[in-house]
């Protein structure tokens, strides 16, 4: 329900009179408003002053005229938008209901067959969103609201524009309880993100907890980024299609139109194309595979304790290894020499050893010791280079290296 207008809160925004405050969040206050006929609106007011240059707004037009073109499945629709003054707006159609954060907070966790209509309708919200070449960036259960015909997601694209034209910036977007690994390492993000975002959204509404725990933003993003997701209390069917999204790596992840096929019961025809991906600016571009990110510095690293599951498998230096062992051979192979007194085996007659050369600390080495040494080297240090060369395209396989 609306609430009161404050004594700071604005009375008018552009042709729109504002009559209720319905909720305030990082991009801005979002408040009940009416259109010329007095149909209901939600007209957002950005906090976030946009760039005064030419080149900065036409980007934010771009970006918010893309979410305009979103199909009206479960969504609530961008109206209009106007950034000229200093209080940029955006307005969207009016929904009549609370968001899902609220009612999970009041009433608790939905029921197994109120999960699997809320997972439908945000699935089919996700897919028209990403067939029209947008990522939402901010997928979270206070983006879905509860009306009377059924979720409507909302507030999709305007990260992406506020992101990229407004004066100041945080460097990355997003709400840290539901953000994606490639998030939080403030990499590109793609469709995939949003996957993840649904995932741990899906779990806050069976369990009433998101994914990766709500405590300190620094032990949420730690498990995010290292650790298995807490998905006790889902449905056995729903906790594995919640489970494939929370898989680090997006290119593990199921496609929005891939959860509606599961969700639905059936697997996704054959050949069935993906949903469009972003390509250059301004919609984003989506991220290819990459591996788990980093883990966070020792200064923001959670307590082991803290943990949901068990952490990622370190990363090996193959080419260090070798050079390791290498060195260890060496090492060894000259202690066992000396232990057994290898060569030094001293005739009567010549008073030299068996192999022809005076007794000494290398007693064993003869003519052609110190050629086979340095072809032993050469073999380790071309087996090195390979290891090295192997590990070099795996890593860039797998994504850890950028362009």
């Amino acid at each position: 329900m609306p609430q009161p207008l404050r004594r700071d809160d604005p009375r008018q925004a552009g042709p729109y009179p504002l009559t209720g405050l319905l909720g305030e969040g990082g991009q801005g206050a979002v408040y009940l408003g009416h259109d010329a006929s007095g149909a209901p609106v939600a007209v957002k007011i950005l906090h976030a002053r946009l760039a005064r240059d030419e080149e900065s707004r036409r980007r934010f037009l771009r970006e918010v005229d893309a979410a305009r073109r979103v199909g009206p499945f479960s969504t609530a629709r961008v109206l209009a938008v106007d950034i000229e003054g200093d209080r940029p707006y955006i307005v969207s159609e009016f929904v009549d209901g609370e968001s899902l954060q609220q009612l999970i907070t009041r009433d608790g966790p939905r029921d197994e067959g109120g999960l699997r209509r809320l997972a439908l309708a945000t699935a089919a919200a996700l897919r028209a969103i990403h067939q029209a070449g947008i990522v939402h960036r901010d997928f979270k259960p206070s983006n879905v609201l509860l009306g009377p015909d059924g979720p409507r997601v909302i507030d999709f694209g305007i990260a992406r524009a506020l992101e990229s034209t407004t004066l100041a910036s945080s460097g990355v977007v997003g709400t840290p309880t539901y953000m994606s690994p490639e998030q939080v390492a403030g990499q590109r993000v793609g469709p995939a993100s949003d996957v993840f975002s649904w995932g741990i959204a899906m779990a806050f509404a069976a369990t009433g907890t998101p994914a990766f725990g709500q405590d300190s933003i620094p032990a949420v993003l730690n498990r995010i980024l290292n650790h298995e997701p807490d998905l006790t209390g889902l449905p056995g069917d729903m906790r594995d299609l919640v489970a494939s999204c929370l898989a680090k790596d997006p290119d593990d992840r199921p496609s929005a139109d891939d959860l509606l096929h599961t969700i639905l019961g059936h697997a996704p025809p054959a050949g069935a194309a993906p949903a469009p991906t972003p390509g250059p600016a301004p919609t984003p571009t989506p991220v290819r595979p990459r591996p788990v990110a980093r883990p966070l510095s020792a200064a923001t690293t959670a307590d082991p304790g803290s943990a949901v599951g068990p952490p990622a498998a370190p990363r090996h230096r193959p080419f260090l290894l070798a050079v390791l062992a290498q060195i260890a051979a060496g090492v060894l192979t000259y202690a066992s020499a000396e232990w057994a007194d290898y060569g030094r085996e001293v005739t009567a007659e010549q008073g030299r050893n068996a192999y022809g050369v005076t007794d000494g600390p290398l007693t064993w080495a003869g003519a052609g010791f110190w050629a086979g040494v340095i072809a032993w080297i050469c073999l380790g240090t071309a087996a090195a280079v390979v290891l090295r060369v192997i590990s070099f395209r795996r890593a860039r396989r797998d994504g850890r290296r950028t362009a």
